[in-house]
């Protein structure tokens, strides 16, 4: 399968002209899956519920619509970062339509960053996994979001359920330099692809400046990386990517990484 993930700069609360961007970087992309930041279509700084109010939409709304007819168009798998409302709560999700423009994935970020703990309800869903399919063929995939990157268990989770690929749309700002490493690490240990789609730029909120980090990546089974992209530009990335070898957890003829943990052993 080729991945592309869209790195590029939001406008702040600009719905449509986000939206046309993304259908710009939909159409150009070559691949058969392409990968967006966090929150793509609104901007991410807000500190409030009172800022994303008239912002947020239901899973079925007027951005979801606009995703499903640029996936359907190209005959394209797209998957976005999205700012969700549902039920009297707002959620930091991630949608993922396949290459008929089918809703076949939702995700809910389960582990919230900064001024999010303020404004987000708490993801609800769980890590699920959901067959993708594209013009290449379909593809086990599992969705996580930005923070979520620093916590081994929801990689292992997806993988345990069988994820073969990992979208991870993120709007990241810390300059540690563990970022990539620790990806690779996720990727490495599940034996699993991952598609980080981060974006650049900044925002400002009540004089708070937010510098967004870029560097998005395409990582392989074996925690190699397959391409990888600035800090501050805006661009689109792909790699050719072997999703069937991540279901084959076998490292030699004894041992397997899966079926080697003592699960009942590490007490967690």
């Amino acid at each position: 399968m080729r991945i592309s993930c869209a790195q590029f700069a939001p406008e702040y609360r600009d719905v449509q002209n986000n939206l046309d961007r993304i259908r710009g970087f939909v159409r150009r992309s070559d691949a058969d899956l392409v990968v967006f930041p966090e929150l793509a279509q609104t901007g991410y700084f807000f500190k409030s519920k009172e800022e994303i109010t008239s912002l947020a939409e239901p899973i079925d709304g007027p951005i979801s619509r606009a995703l499903s007819a640029f996936a359907l168009e190209e005959n394209k798998a797209v998957i976005s970062g999205f700012l969700e409302k549902a039920d009297g709560n707002f959620y930091n999700s991630a949608l993922a339509f396949d290459g008929n423009g089918k809703l076949v994935g939702h995700y809910r970020k389960v582990h919230l960053f900064y001024y999010e703990m303020q404004i987000f309800t708490r993801g609800d869903l769980g890590f699920p996994v959901f067959s993708l399919e594209t013009r290449a063929g379909t593809a086990n995939v599992g969705m996580l979001i930005c923070y979520d990157w620093r916590f081994p268990e929801a990689a292992r989770k997806l993988a345990l359920a069988g994820a073969e690929l990992i979208a991870m749309p993120s709007n990241i700002v810390t300059t540690t330099g563990m970022l990539h490493t620790t990806l690779r690490t996720r990727a490495f240990e599940n034996k699993v692809a991952i598609a980080f789609a981060d974006r650049v730029g900044s925002e400002t909120n009540s004089g708070e400046t937010l510098h967004f980090r870029g560097e998005s990546a395409i990582i392989g089974i074996n925690g190699e990386v397959l391409s990888a992209a600035s800090e501050k530009e805006e661009e689109i990335i792909s790699a050719d990517v072997d999703l069937s070898k991540a279901s084959n957890k076998r490292i030699n003829p004894f041992n397997d990484i899966f079926s080697d943990r003592p699960s009942s052993g590490y007490g967690l």
